[in-house]
């Protein structure tokens, strides 16, 4: 997996992190990766430090060599180090049934952790393997069952998470797969 030392020389520094993003399209960074199904949301490589977000530019990707392949894997470390940083919010039912969960931070990668390889084994437990999210910003992620699900139930929610952010994703609702996301729909106001 060789990478050029663009890419290792800024993971040497114990406080900056490859990540990739997931990001509105509006936002048009050099580097758009397709979702799945999605029509407004994409995925781009970007270096996160101090909390600070640059994403990576063709140029650089292109002049220096980057292998997009090798440079995926390292963002999937990424994702699983954040994922393990947080702790879901759970909301209940009026039974005490969870039914859905809320994953959030000051951090903007929050909504990067649903790449992660481990997400769908830390929400197993109360969801099942088949998970639905929502990312309406950078730094809250809703996760739902998608057995039995009424994450319709949470449309004003969602969409509230997304007007008042200055860093919105998205309002559309994906499932998560082993290979990553997949657009099944779009959040309407109720």
């Amino acid at each position: 997996m060789a990478i050029t030392g663009l890419v290792i020389a800024p993971l040497a520094a114990e406080d900056a992190q490859w990540h990739l993003l997931v990001e509105p399209r509006f936002m048009r960074p050099d580097v758009m990766i397709p979702i799945a199904g999605s029509e407004r949301t994409i995925l781009t490589p970007g270096l996160v430090k101090d909390g600070e977000v640059t994403y990576l530019d063709q140029q650089t990707l292109t002049h220096e060599g980057v292998d997009l392949a090798a440079l995926t894997e390292i963002t999937k470390r990424s994702a699983s180090a954040e994922l393990a940083k947080l702790k879901p919010a759970l909301a209940r039912d009026e039974r005490g049934v969870v039914v859905f969960a809320v994953l959030q931070s000051d951090q903007p990668v929050v909504a990067s952790t649903v790449l992660a390889p481990d997400f769908i084994e830390k929400f197993e437990p109360l969801f099942g393997p088949d998970l639905l999210v929502a990312i309406p910003n950078r730094y809250r992620v809703y996760v739902y069952p998608a057995l039995a699900s009424r994450f319709e139930d949470t449309a004003d929610l969602v969409l509230a998470d997304y007007d008042v952010s200055a860093y919105r994703v998205s309002q559309e609702i994906f499932r998560v797969t082993r290979d990553g996301l997949v657009a099944i729909g779009t959040f309407a106001p109720r």
